[in-house]
């Protein structure tokens, strides 16, 4: 009678245990959908106001913004031990990396 389909995180050591008991538990895919949340975020709305404004719009500019602000909060991710997996961390930079490729090779030399 007393079993529940969730088990509630210990709240006596403050709320970032809290936190770092729920990413760690049941709801491990909370810190990776908000990262990819912020990418989509950043890269769609910037992209769609851009068109906006000009009527067109720069795809490689906006990933490599959108995936600095995704690294950005990933760093701050990291620095609380057990919030943030390193292979996570690791796809975000790999990200970063290949954004600013395709951004290097779409443009001209004049461009850059």
């Amino acid at each position: 009678m007393g079993e529940y389909l969730y088990n509630f995180p210990n709240s006596t050591a403050g709320l970032d245990s809290i936190v770092l008991q729920m990413t760690s538990g049941d709801f491990y895919w909370l810190v990776p959908m908000m990262l990819f949340f912020t990418f989509f975020l950043v890269f769609i709305g910037g992209i769609s106001r851009q068109k906006v404004k000009t009527g067109t719009a720069d795809y490689s500019a906006w990933s490599i913004i959108a995936s600095m602000a995704t690294l950005l909060i990933a760093l701050l991710f990291s620095v609380t031990a057990g919030f943030l997996r390193l292979d996570w961390l690791v796809i975000v930079i790999v990200l970063n990396v290949l954004s600013a490729i395709w951004f290097f090779l779409d443009k001209k030399i004049t461009e850059v």
